[in-house]
């Protein structure tokens, strides 16, 4: 087994929260650029799992701007997303 199977590659256990929160802000990105609402909701209620206040009300917030206001959404979701990356300690 290859050291990098060893270190990536067992399957157990969640993945670090620095590779959680870029996976979804990539997530959010597609979402946002492809008018997928539904899927920028659901990046946006994960992240609110991995993120203190106040930035965890803001993105349950934007969840549920997504089923009411496309253009809105798009907009929450560049600045929130900016606060994720800068404001979020990711071990």
């Amino acid at each position: 087994m290859s050291m990098n199977h060893q270190a990536h590659g067992s399957g157990l256990g969640s993945p670090p929260l620095k590779k959680t929160i870029d996976a979804l802000c990539f997530g959010g990105d597609w979402a946002c650029s492809n008018g997928d609402l539904e899927a920028l909701g659901h990046v946006a209620s994960r992240l609110a799992s991995c993120t203190p206040e106040p930035l965890h009300h803001e993105l349950a917030g934007l969840s549920a701007v997504c089923r009411s206001d496309p253009d809105r959404a798009s907009e929450l979701w560049l600045q929130l997303k900016r606060r994720v990356l800068l404001d979020v300690p990711r071990r």
